[in-house]
């Protein structure tokens, strides 16, 4: 979220997700709150509650049916994306362009190795 909705307040939501990176899409359900491509089957995550001024407003968010890592990767793959999804929901440097997050790295470097041998047949 850009410009005067940063001033927004937000309670972390499932899995970390964090309300104030939402686009609008994804808070509306159009789109997957994890992957952000558009949604065709789904199931729920849960909700997000941002607050702006005294107003609270809870949104029901949505994921990809299968998940994200498993429609692409099978589901070797869907434990290292889903640690590295929700360690950068909750991580600064993550969310900063060029931030240098090691952690982050390592992570994201886990889920491409698994993804890697899951697409070519192999055991993760």
């Amino acid at each position: 979220m850009m410009g005067s909705q940063t001033a927004a307040t937000a309670r972390p939501g499932p899995a970390g997700i964090d309300p104030n990176a939402l686009t609008y899409q994804q808070l509306q359900g159009l789109n997957c709150t994890l992957c952000g491509l558009p949604l065709g089957a789904d199931r729920p995550l849960g909700t997000v509650t941002i607050a702006r001024g005294a107003t609270h407003t809870t949104y029901e968010v949505r994921g990809c049916a299968p998940s994200c890592a498993e429609t692409s990767t099978g589901p070797a793959a869907e434990t290292e994306w889903r640690a590295a999804l929700e360690h950068a929901a909750g991580c600064r440097a993550c969310q900063t362009l060029g931030g240098g997050c090691s952690e982050g790295e390592q992570l994201l470097n886990a889920y491409e190795e698994a993804a890697r041998q899951a697409r070519s047949g192999g055991s993760a």
